[in-house]
């Protein structure tokens, strides 16, 4: 079986990109978003402070890589891994985040409307950068649970198409969902990724 499509025991990552006001080209200025304070900004929301995650680091110990579908995204990881064993390392000291575009709300019909209202400020219709989930924090949840368990990525990269409010509901909705499964212990990382957009630091549950 090959070593790329085995069901994944990998200890899940989430991560998030945060970028202007959103992902979405027209989040600048659209009503209820603001930018973020300072550069560009990839961070791990997750904790391992076994195995932290760093993009700079030569060889590297994380890639990201970007698919239209899941099976497109596992193919890729299942590539990335053939790579590093091709080059004599062992293909589990990499990790494979696959970046997902996001835009969550408490009700999946206002994160689709949301949408709609962004697109439609377009001259053009917008193709999404990589996978993409427009719905709940728990439904996203879900998602990126599916992806780690069924091999196709070892986690993700986030991409909020709006800020502030949707890594609000990432903090407040998703993050909970996975520790509460057992899934994820979120980092202090978050603190940072909450200033950036001034918004409180949330109460966090030590793991046990």
């Amino acid at each position: 079986m090959s070593s790329g499509n085995v069901l994944s025991s990998r200890t899940l990552r989430v991560a998030v990109e945060l970028t202007g006001s959103g992902h979405h080209p027209a989040a600048i200025g659209a009503a209820g978003t603001r930018p973020i304070s300072g550069a560009d900004y990839w961070v791990e929301l997750t904790a391992d402070s076994a195995d932290p995650l760093d993009l700079t680091s030569f060889p590297p110990d994380v890639v990201r890589i970007r698919a239209t579908d899941l099976r497109g995204a596992q193919q890729e990881r299942a590539r990335v891994r053939a790579e590093t064993l091709a080059a004599g390392r062992d293909p589990d000291s990499v990790t494979v985040l696959v970046d997902l575009e996001v835009l969550i709300a408490a009700e999946a019909r206002t994160a689709r409307k949301e949408l709609a209202l962004l697109d439609s400020a377009l001259e053009s219709p917008r193709t999404p950068e990589s996978l993409q989930y427009v719905g709940t924090p728990v439904g996203l949840a879900g998602l990126i649970a599916d992806i780690q368990a069924a091999g196709v990525a070892d986690g993700v990269t986030l991409l909020p198409l709006t800020l502030p409010r949707v890594l609000e509901q990432l903090v407040d909705g998703t993050l909970p969902w996975l520790e509460q499964r057992g899934l994820v212990t979120s980092a202090e990382a978050v603190d940072e990724a909450l200033r950036r957009l001034d918004l409180p630091r949330r109460q966090r549950e030590l793991a046990s």
